[in-house]
């Protein structure tokens, strides 16, 4: 086992070098990892409908898509990513298996004096309350299993269950989270700094694999970088993966009430209509102008010139 710990805070980058472990690496890897403010959804869930983004943009929170599927989660410095990269030698037929991943994690958590149980969804909870969501992914072509999994240790939980929760009405077939009620670690066990406790568990697994965590090398930071700019940091990737989708909003411009239905596949707008409250079209030439674009801000600013960016962050 490779223990690495990553000294980046970029989520993309991060989210890259998963990809980079999982495709282009052999050994089993585990890598520790925090990255800045960011909602991460998963690979099959519908970005818009589960980040609230004008509150993301607003608070320079990153909006981010993983390889795996499974709900949204939020990052901060206060949370600890941990993530698995093993060869599935057994074969496909446990190739979905959270404990063998989380069973480490609950041993050297417990050597913390962190005593955790499984949810009914194989989250890890404290004191009956979420600490950790995890999700897998399988690369069917490499045989190989990849978990990753967060730890709630010290993160800004307002922050959280503002930045989780969009204001908007999706109607599609992305995959919707379960929301749990969460807690940090630190409120029950303190363990004084997130930079500390992320110390002390990397010792702890050091000494459980009988093993001492190393950096990525520079070579293998510049390939990460570079899968990071060509995918995870595109917006391509970020909204345009999302599934089909039916957006439904009402927001105020100038102190008008407007109602918005847009209609958004394979990263293209679709349908695109704003009316007023007494159901009047307004607006129809910028709408008409949207169709068989892509959904960006910096084509929303273009095209709409009257409104303000916070304006435009209710189209997403």
């Amino acid at each position: 086992m490779r223990i690495i710990r990553s000294d980046s805070h970029d989520v993309y980058f991060n989210l890259a070098t998963e990809q980079y472990l999982l495709h282009e690496q052999t050994e089993d890897i585990l890598m520790l990892w925090q990255s800045e403010s960011a909602v991460v959804c998963g690979k099959h869930q519908n970005a818009c409908a589960e980040a609230n983004y004008a509150f993301c943009k607003e608070n320079n929170i990153h909006i981010a898509r993983r390889l795996s599927g499974g709900g949204t989660v939020f990052h901060d410095l206060g949370n600890v990513n941990f993530t698995f990269v093993k060869a599935l030698s057994e074969g496909m037929e446990r190739a979905v298996d959270y404990k063998r991943y989380l069973e480490p994690i609950r041993e050297v958590l417990s050597n913390l004096g962190i005593q955790t149980t499984y949810s009914e969804r194989d989250d890890l909870l404290l004191n009956g309350l979420k600490i950790s969501g995890n999700a897998q992914h399988i690369y069917q072509k490499g045989l190989k299993g990849l978990h990753h999994g967060t730890l709630l240790y010290d993160s800004d939980l307002a922050s959280l269950n503002t930045a989780i929760h969009s204001e908007g009405a999706y109607e599609g077939k992305s995959v919707p989270s379960n929301r749990s009620e969460v807690t940090n670690i630190r409120e029950w066990t303190d363990l004084g700094a997130t930079s500390l406790f992320i110390g002390k568990l990397c010792h702890q697994l050091e000494s459980l694999y009988g093993v001492t965590s190393k950096p990525l090398t520079d070579i293998e930071k510049s390939r990460c970088q570079q899968i990071s700019d060509e995918k995870f940091s595109q917006e391509s990737w970020i909204l345009g993966y999302s599934p089909r989708y039916i957006h439904e909003r009402s927001f105020l411009k100038d102190g008008e009430r407007l109602h918005l239905t847009m209609m958004v596949h394979q990263d293209e707008i679709k349908n695109c209509v704003i009316t007023d409250d007494q159901k009047q079209v307004v607006y129809p030439s910028e709408s008409e102008q949207l169709i068989g674009r892509a959904l960006r801000l910096i084509t929303l600013k273009q095209t709409f010139t009257e409104f303000s960016e916070k304006e435009l962050l209710n189209f997403f």
